[in-house]
């Protein structure tokens, strides 16, 4: 076991600074939260001086095998103009060697490649020497455009790239570029460094270092609690994904960062909140609450997409499955927040399977449903790039594979942990008319078959009935309180559900 300076991070006090400058002791903290006995035992302790890193630029030459035509100095000369381009077919790989000259330590890299002429299955190797490789990396479905790898702690002086196939046996590579630790020192920072370079509203703004805002879901007593952000993704469980509204309006993907956002409770006090998005060509309102028993408990997410202009419109209503918690990655006791792995996904017909189990149930079949793996592009990266003409034109209502969207799989299995995947609604709506979508998500006890979702009752009756049931324990004390005094009585009921919520 090796730990560095650098992974010795501040956990509080009131300095700014969060480097270790000096320490006159080092103490282990054994504990053990699960009952029972256990011993542990520390051998060949060392303090072990490093050699400074100067922090120059993370900079290589380039070369190839076999050896072709043209400068493979092109993919790391810092020009996106200049291109590096082959051939590979298969049995024939190439390989490209970057030489930063030196071991140095780095935290990943990118690859720009063209969008028609890119390597979709390639091998990351590494090596102090040259001749000894050892591998770190496999992408087997890439799709063009950058590519970013994750390698964290990585340390070594040659790094190669084994391209070993091709959509149209050639490629083109702009650059190659050998990131920082920083880059992907943590999954979260991982996430960060992509989400800076896309467009805003592609990623929650927590992942901007934005501070969002979030409000708890979940039920008197409950085991288990969901979150709902301002922006209306929803975390459906403590830890866990959660589930981000998109729309297409227009035929251009509409995401949080274009539209106006409103938040509010119901009944102004009561544990159902809600967020509603005012775009000029809709209005979409999110509401999340929780129901069941302690035993027995789901999580109701309610959609409700509203044609608010003069003119008859066509809209998707795409509801993603995101490895992203709600709580954002600037949480880092207790519970982390950030990026929640999925390792599996599987989306088909209104349903989503996360890691081998059931978790999300839809009022109604989607018109289409679709997974994709991090390699292969983030599931808000495929909306974005989509062409919508033909599932708006069409008149089939389900199971079809739409031309122009550009994604077939429904079930993947992603090692880097960053699956995603949709359920798509259209929705064909006159001026003032509504379409509405209800999600279920078990919060405690699972689904208790496959079929339609627990528990049957219409959405609306159902929040109701929620509604009522918080009334009935939060107004049995009756607070009088002149006008003006009113939001601070609310704000108290608020305040004495959520901690009738956050027992256990």
């Amino acid at each position: 076991v090796r730990y560095k300076k650098r992974h010795i991070d501040k956990a509080w006090g009131p300095s700014p600074d969060r480097a270790l400058r000096s320490s006159a002791k080092l103490e282990f903290t054994i504990y053990n939260n699960v009952g029972g006995k256990g011993s542990v035992c520390f051998d060949a302790l060392a303090l072990q001086t490093l050699p400074v890193d100067d922090d120059a630029p993370l900079m290589a030459s380039a070369s190839t095998h076999p050896v072709l035509a043209g400068t493979a100095g092109n993919a790391v000369d810092g020009n996106p103009e200049t291109v590096f381009r082959g051939r590979v077919s298969q049995g024939s790989p190439v390989a490209l060697m970057l030489d930063l000259g030196r071991s140095r330590e780095f935290g990943g890299l990118t690859l720009d490649w063209s969008d028609t002429a890119y390597a979709s299955r390639y091998r990351v190797a590494l090596s102090d020497d040259g001749k000894t490789w050892r591998d770190v990396r496999q992408v087997t479905q890439g799709n063009g455009g950058r590519d970013w790898l994750a390698l964290p702690e990585s340390e070594a002086r040659y790094v190669r790239l084994l391209l070993e196939q091709a959509p149209r046996d050639e490629f083109a590579l702009a650059e190659a570029t050998v990131q920082p630790l920083a880059f992907a020192a943590t999954p979260n920072d991982f996430v960060k460094s992509i989400a800076k370079a896309s467009p805003k509203g592609w990623f929650p703004r927590g992942f901007n270092d934005e501070q969002p805002y979030w409000t708890i879901v979940g039920i008197d007593g409950g085991e288990e609690q969901g979150l709902i952000g301002e922006d209306g993704a929803i975390e459906v469980a403590k830890g866990g994904f959660s589930i981000e509204p998109f729309v297409i309006a227009d035929g251009k993907l509409v995401t949080w960062a274009d539209v106006r956002t409103s938040q509010s409770l119901q009944d102004n006090y009561l544990p159902i909140p809600s967020v509603a998005w005012t775009h000029d060509a809709f209005g979409l309102r999110v509401t999340a609450f929780a129901q069941g028993t302690k035993q027995r408990s789901q999580l109701v997410m309610r959609y409700r997409l509203a044609n608010t202009g003069k003119t008859p419109r066509s809209y998707v209503l795409a509801l993603a499955a995101r490895p992203l918690q709600v709580n954002p990655p600037s949480q880092f006791l207790n519970t982390v927040g950030g990026v929640s792995e999925i390792r599996s996904l599987v989306a088909r017909e209104g349903r989503m399977s996360i890691d081998g189990a059931l978790r999300i149930k839809a009022n109604n079949k989607s018109i289409a449903a679709y997974a994709t793996t991090f390699d292969a592009g983030d599931i808000v990266q495929r909306l974005a790039v989509s062409d919508w003409k033909n599932l708006l034109e069409s008149e089939e209502t389900t199971g079809v594979a739409y031309q122009g969207l550009g994604m077939r799989e429904d079930n993947v299995t992603d090692h880097t942990g960053l699956a995603s995947g949709v359920l798509l609604y259209r929705a064909r709506l006159a001026p003032g008319e509504t379409y509405e979508v209800d999600l279920v998500a078990p919060m405690t006890g699972g689904f208790e078959s496959d079929g339609p979702p627990d528990p049957p009752m219409p959405g609306q009756d159902l929040q109701e009935l929620v509604a009522a049931q918080w009334r009935a324990k939060l107004d049995r004390v009756h607070i009088s309180v002149p006008a003006q005094g009113q939001a601070l009585a609310d704000t108290l009921r608020t305040a004495t559900a959520h901690m009738l919520i956050s027992r256990i």
